[in-house]
């Protein structure tokens, strides 16, 4: 990259995904739709909004990129009604309200380095290691309620999950799983090799948004990405990560 006299402002927004996930753990919810879910989320749009974003990023593979942005443009001409995700909840609403043209899908998630899926090593850690199963994964299956909305607005909900504690313990746990082996069988690392992997590439494809010291990117992703990609986008010196707290007050 150039050197830039300004550096690219970029704010990361943890979040729980919205609609069917993958994921090992998923954030209990009721119905998003409602009317006061609706209002809810409407009010963490408008407070994000005031970041000013020149570009919104979203945990929707790259190559998908066009399809999205036609969903988008059809959003944009009042002919698409919002599914249950955050990268149209959140992404295309903060977007439209930014007066952009576009949104831009960064993630990737091929099979790359993996040997072993996230779901297959939680499963042997389980059966095999249970001690340490629950000294990396203790936090969330007996904090589990904790992560779900529950009585929380949404914007509470956020406001927690960004807790720079929060995510932070969502980055050990990911890190601890290299812990888990047996012998010379690295079992964890079988997975975590892919999740470096994944989140450099987000980085990657998150930095080529940063053409100029003007840019201000919003990414939302999932909250277990925040600390990683942000560890990377300090540690490559070329961007100002804003604090996301003050704009969920």
């Amino acid at each position: 990259m150039t050197a830039m006299r300004n550096k690219p402002t970029i704010l990361l927004l943890g979040t729980f995904h919205m609609g069917e996930t993958a994921d090992v753990y998923v954030t209990e919810t009721d119905d998003l739709f409602s009317e006061t879910r609706q209002k809810e989320i409407r009010e963490v749009v408008e407070q994000l909004a005031t970041f000013k974003p020149t570009k919104v990023a979203v945990e929707v593979e790259k190559k998908w990129d066009a399809a999205l942005n036609e969903k988008y443009d059809a959003y944009i001409k009042g002919d698409y009604d919002l599914e249950m995700n955050e990268v149209f909840q959140l992404g295309f609403r903060i977007a439209k309200k930014a007066g952009l043209s576009k949104v831009n899908a960064i993630d990737w998630m091929e099979k790359g380095s993996r040997r072993k899926t996230s779901g297959e090593v939680y499963q042997w850690a389980k059966e095999n290691q249970p001690k340490l199963f629950q000294e990396i994964f203790g936090w969330l299956e007996d904090g589990h309620d904790l992560l779900a909305i529950g009585n929380r607005t949404v914007k509470e909900w956020f406001s927690y999950a960004n807790e720079p504690e929060v995510i932070k313990q969502h980055h050990r746990m990911n890190l601890n799983i290299a812990r888990l082996k047996e012998v010379e069988a690295y079992v964890g690392i079988d997975w975590l090799v892919w999740w470096y992997e994944r989140n450099l590439i987000l980085f990657s494809n998150l930095m080529d948004l940063a053409t100029s010291g003007d840019e201000r990117i919003l990414f939302i992703v999932g909250s277990g990405h925040v600390e990683i990609v942000g560890n990377f986008l300090r540690e490559s010196g070329a961007v100002v990560i804003e604090p996301v707290l003050p704009y969920l007050v």
